[in-house]
């Protein structure tokens, strides 16, 4: 996936159009008032965005962890229902826990450099392919291989889920 620009960047981009270039523009009090709220759920996504995996992870792990909790204190309550909340805290518990992920501009920089060595890679093997080493031709293979599910995911992630194509 692309870092440069990051999506923050993007996003930041378009709220700066949307008052700069946009805002001047609307003639309409309400139409005025809607840029000004689009222009808030972008902010809220920028502020949403390098916390949201670290977020998910937490309230997961605290859920399954509260749904234990509960089931033991508990006790050895009788009744449907205290059975039902052992039965899904038992669940809870089979659940795998996750860690928190590495700081979102930790890993966009590490990201870029490992997107920046395949880049010079391939102008290596390109060099390399050149002078008649066939053996580039099997390395170069082995970045085909990664750019192409790269190239899904990012063509899956960008315009068709919910993207742009289809749109309109």
């Amino acid at each position: 996936m692309y870092t440069s620009p990051s999506p923050d960047f993007l996003l930041e981009g378009v709220i700066t159009a949307l008052q700069n270039d946009i805002m001047p523009a609307v003639g309409s009090p309400k139409a005025q008032a809607t840029v000004a709220m689009m222009q808030a759920v972008l902010q809220q996504v920028r502020q949403t965005i390098p916390v949201y995996a670290a977020s998910l992870v937490a309230d997961h792990n605290g859920a399954n962890d509260a749904l234990a909790r509960a089931a033991e204190a508990l006790g050895d309550a009788a009744g449907a229902e205290a059975e039902r909340i052992r039965t899904r805290a038992a669940e809870a518990s089979a659940r795998p826990s996750f860690e928190a992920p590495l700081q979102l501009a930790a890993l966009m920089t590490a990201q870029h450099t490992a997107t920046q060595d395949i880049v010079e890679t391939m102008r290596d093997l390109d060099v390399l392919q050149r002078a008649g080493d066939a053996r580039a031709d099997a390395a170069l293979e082995a970045l085909r291989d990664y750019l192409a599910i790269r190239y899904i995911r990012d063509r899956d992630t960008l315009l068709v889920g919910a993207g742009m194509v289809g749109r309109g």
